[in-house]
């Protein structure tokens, strides 16, 4: 190529094919060879790192099928990387756009929550387990695996889109459609979703803020809840929780018995500063100084009778470090720690008597002057061990890790706060095999009340992650104790016939070899009898959930149900009735 001076100019190469073909004609050829081939070489320049990365994903896919071949396709295997992010993309773009953008038209009431609880432990708690972890045997071997739906790859999707799941299901997984054909309003999805939303774990900085709001706040009074949780308190306000403790000065009516009849230790009302129980016994504290007594005589509610009250020789541990006599054992360090928010053992004053909101939920000045998620402790949002805690500290017999404390021994964990270890502040008393204590039958189950995370611990039910609050609502219920369903129909919530948690016969007949609706054929009869004393003859039910065979009646003299119904009846003859239960195994009659 010339120049307007006449100069030979050698053309510059171009990165396009088009450019080398457009000079071809005007050019000697030398030249246009050498422009198509630094065209073709800047080029292939170019598409060297698109081939080396196809080359590589080749491989990675090669690798990879290579490995699921190798290892096979069980769905009990745990999916890889890719497979997760490709079952997320595909459960996302399957919902519809429009889905995303509904608004629920239901809001999280106490009420709509029950309702929904019911819901989900009925229909999604097989596989997502009654707390929404997936944690379960159903839920661990489905592919794709169950997911959390506490964690934001759940939470984040929008309440349309969750609804959408529940109605629809997602294609080449366990999760199933639950839409009813041409039935848009009915259905309970819609507050399923509230429900799942209720299940969110607290985000890192909600955490943050809880540490800082318990060490932070002070304790209110349970008053100070009813304004947001009016709902909620109502309920709370009538249970044996709230009402533990009264001055019967304030009321009266919590007087049950006619102090007249007493012919144990006569005491008068004027005599009375606090009454204490009201289901199966109670008793009654005098005030000395800044003392609690308790009076020498109690009331057995069941019996209608007055009967003696004294903590014997050898019947608790404390009792060798105080006087015999009930003016000289305060119930400050026996008793107040749980009947209380907030018992300060050095002022021996409370912020609140009964069980009350903070008892469970921690101080809660902060959250009622910032009402939010992190400023509060819920103990449903806690792992299972301090969850249960929360109850264990007071539904449990040991002793405090530091005795004594200041002089005095008390009877309960002393500083112990909710969401803190347990473990830190209080010792469960142990149970020796073979041997009968103040607290266990030589079997290891309890024989006195007060003892239900005692037994709890040591469940099948405890290992696998389920709380006292799966069974009890201690808000307040219709049900006995307080629980959630009547007794009968939350056992069969996760225990129906053929349910892989048992009994895994066709019909609960089949387990019981009772007829339906005897006494006999009551999950409760076998699984938690009444051995537990209260008091006299009256007992409580046992909380291990063990069937308790009648030849360990034999072995640790502990009661059996068996004996406990057929009372004209012998072990032997028990022992041989099992042996023909088909689905009895031989190597359980022990």
């Amino acid at each position: 190529m010339i120049d307007v001076a006449g100069h030979v100019v050698r053309p510059r190469a171009r990165c396009s094919t088009t450019d080398a073909i457009a000079v071809g004609p005007a050019v000697p050829e030398e030249f246009a060879f050498h422009i198509r081939l630094r065209c073709n070489v800047h080029t292939m320049r170019g598409l060297k790192p698109l081939f080396l990365w196809c080359g590589l994903v080749i491989v990675a896919l090669g690798v990879f099928g290579v490995r699921l071949v190798w290892r096979g396709f069980s769905t009990a295997s745990e999916p890889s990387y890719p497979e997760r992010v490709v079952a997320r993309i595909a459960r996302n773009l399957a919902i519809p756009r429009n889905a995303g953008v509904e608004t629920n038209p239901f809001q999280p009431t106490p009420d709509i929550l029950k309702e929904a609880r019911e819901s989900f432990v009925a229909r999604c708690a097989v596989c997502h387990g009654p707390d929404g972890s997936g944690k379960t045997e159903v839920g661990r071997n489905l592919y794709p695996k169950v997911p959390d739906l506490r964690l934001p790859e759940t939470q984040r999707l929008s309440d349309g889109e969750i609804r959408y799941i529940i109605r629809n299901g997602v294609r080449l997984t366990g999760m199933p459609g639950w839409a009813r054909p041409h039935d848009e309003q009915s259905d309970d999805s819609w507050k399923l979703v509230l429900f799942i939303r209720d299940l969110r774990q607290p985000a890192a900085d909600e955490q943050r803020q809880q540490v800082t709001a318990i060490n932070s706040s002070h304790y209110v009074g349970s008053q100070s809840c009813k304004s947001c949780h009016s709902q909620i308190y109502e309920h709370w306000q009538k249970t044996p929780m709230a009402n533990v403790v009264r001055d019967p000065g304030e009321h009266p009516e919590a007087i049950l018995p006619d102090l007249a009849t007493n012919k144990i230790a006569k005491f008068s009302k004027e005599q009375i500063a606090l009454v204490y129980g009201s289901i199966w016994k109670q008793r009654y504290f005098t005030k000395i100084g800044d003392d609690y007594f308790p009076e020498p005589a109690q009331w057995d509610v069941t019996n209608h009778i007055w009967r003696p009250y004294f903590v014997a020789k050898g019947t608790d541990w404390w009792e060798p470090f105080y006087p015999p006599d009930n003016m000289q054992r305060p119930t400050g360090p026996t008793c107040d720690g749980c009947h209380s928010v907030d018992y300060n053992i050095h002022t021996k004053q409370v912020a609140e008597w009964n069980v009350g909101c903070e008892k469970c939920h921690g101080p809660g000045s902060e959250h009622v002057q910032h009402p939010t998620r992190g400023s509060i402790l819920n103990p449903a949002r806690m792992n299972y061990v301090q969850a249960s805690d929360t109850c264990i500290q007071c539904h449990s017999q040991g002793r405090p890790l530091t005795n004594p404390i200041e002089g005095k021994y008390y009877d309960w964990p002393v500083g112990f706060r909710v969401g803190s270890n347990l473990r830190d502040y209080w010792q469960l008393e142990e149970s020796t095999l073979g041997q009968l204590t103040f607290t266990h039958f030589p079997e290891g189950t309890a024989h006195k009340n007060r003892m239900q995370g005692n037994d709890f611990v040591q469940s099948v039910m405890y290992r696998r992650g389920v709380t006292c609050f799966s069974c009890h609502d201690v808000h307040g219920t219709d049900n006995y104790a307080q629980l959630r369903k009547p007794g009968e129909q939350l056992c069969m919530d996760c225990h129906g016939p053929m349910s892989l948690n048992g009994p895994r016969t066709a019909t609960i007949e089949e387990h019981t070899h009772h007829k339906a609706g005897s006494a006999g054929s009551s999950c409760i009869a076998c699984h938690m009898p009444k051995i537990e004393t209260t008091v006299a003859d009256v007992r409580v039910r046992a909380h291990t959930f063990a069937f308790i065979t009648p030849a360990m009646t034999d072995k640790y003299k502990i009661p059996n149900p068996c004996a406990t119904c057929h009372t004209d009846k012998t072990t032997a003859w028990a022992t041989e009735q099992l042996k023909h239960w088909p689905e009895r195994s031989p190597w359980r009659m022990d």
